[in-house]
């Protein structure tokens, strides 16, 4: 066997120096590790505590967005209207339990336009109401739900509010009726007052056959004054649209200065009416246009608590209109309610209608025209009435301009 030799002492002082300079590397990479190991185990706990509070912000976040969903999906099977989602194929794919009710099952995987002809006997909403076999009606609102084509369905009954509607609407005509009776019997007070006077007169024992024949004719035709009224109101009622026709001012004239010839004997008072021929002519109701102007009148015979003189102002302001005045020396209308004396039932008399003056406006508005009242400086008031002309073919177009000044200066 042979021995390895023995190290020499030079030999032995590296290997010693090696062995140390190794140990303090060794030592120095130890403590480098040691440090190392120590940050990263830092690092380690500090994102294991982000990771934990991320993942608890979003478990918090999970649990938030499951109480917003069961919140809504809540409130949507709460809803008084019937929700449904219809998929891209128009199937519905969701129902909330208002919309079963409605509209009954099954629903969920139906098509929406089998649904509606099972329910209404119509495949397509050809409006915003959808009324169903058994009476009942939907209001039927859709909207676009997202990109895939999904939509969202709003059903409400609005079956009661149409109920409420025809109780309304049956209200109203109840009213319009009232007011129609109303307007009725002061349209044919004047007429009425005027035959019971010429009924009194044919009373008298000293008339001669003459007289009473005038007087029966006078009769005859206000009662058939007050039937025109009637059948008048009756149409209106109905919804009918009144009978018109060319009618001459100068007739409406006579007819008015007769039907109130009563009245101004009774009180004493007067009326002055211009000459009239058959120059201004108007598209209407002959009637209606006479009644007004005894409307006019009588409101002021009324309105005083004396005799009164009624003055007439007729002509044409230009070839398209004509205007009518009717002026009267009575106590006048206040200035404060001068703006309100044309609306209905409005009245300062306690046994007053209110339904004369709104009556007359009526009357001229559905001839196409306006009135409007003023009150006169010496006292009293006048009503201007503009009317639209009609021209018959036999008119002489050069005249009304003549009659305008002619009137005027006879008449004011």
């Amino acid at each position: 066997m042979i021995q390895p030799e023995p190290l020499s002492s030079t030999e032995q002082s590296l290997s010693i120096n090696e062995l140390e300079q190794a140990f303090e590397v060794f030592s120095r990479v130890s403590v480098e590790l040691d440090t190392t190991y120590r940050d990263l185990e830092s690092k380690v706990g500090g994102l294991t505590a982000e990771l934990n509070a991320a993942r608890s912000a979003r478990l918090k976040e999970l649990a938030e967005k499951e109480r917003i969903a069961l919140r809504l999906s809540s409130l949507v099977a709460a809803l008084p209207g019937g929700v449904l989602i219809l998929d891209a194929k128009q199937e519905i794919r969701d129902a909330n339990p208002e919309a079963v009710q409605l509209l009954g099952e099954p629903l969920l995987g139906q098509a929406w336009s089998d649904v509606l002809f099972r329910e209404s006997g119509e495949r397509k909403l050809e409006s915003r109401e959808l009324r169903l076999k058994n009476g009942m009606r939907f209001s039927v609102d859709s909207r676009k739900l997202d990109e895939q084509g999904e939509q969202v369905v709003l059903i409400t009954d609005v079956s009661q509010m149409h109920e409420l509607q025809e109780q309304l609407g049956r209200k109203k005509r109840l009213t319009a009726l009232g007011e129609m009776a109303a307007r009725l019997a002061h349209q044919i007070r004047t007429p009425l007052s005027s035959t019971t006077l010429y009924l009194a007169h044919l009373g008298r024992q000293d008339l001669s056959p003459l007289q009473r024949e005038s007087i029966a004719s006078k009769v005859g035709s206000r009662l058939s004054h007050m039937g025109k009224l009637v059948d008048s109101m009756l149409s209106f009622v109905k919804g009918e649209t009144p009978a018109t026709e060319l009618i001459f001012l100068d007739q409406v004239l006579k007819d008015f200065a007769s039907t109130l010839q009563p009245q101004l004997e009774a009180s004493c008072s007067t009326l002055s009416v211009p000459e009239v021929d058959n120059t201004l002519a108007l598209i209407g109701n002959q009637d209606d246009l006479t009644g007004a102007l005894c409307n006019l009148a009588m409101n002021a015979i009324e309105a005083a608590d004396h005799p009164i003189e009624l003055q007439l102002w007729v002509g044409a302001l230009n070839e398209h209109w004509l205007q009518i005045r009717v002026r009267d020396n009575g106590p006048g209308i206040a200035d404060d309610i001068l703006d309100r004396i044309f609306d209905p039932f409005f009245t300062t008399r306690a046994q007053g209608t209110g339904l004369g003056l709104a009556v007359v406006a009526m009357t001229v508005a559905n001839h196409g025209g306006e009135i409007c009242a003023k009150n006169i400086s010496g006292g009293g008031v006048e009503f201007i009435i503009d009317l639209p002309i009609e021209e018959p073919d036999t008119m002489d177009t050069t005249s009304s301009a003549e009659l305008a000044q002619t009137t005027m200066d006879s008449s004011l």
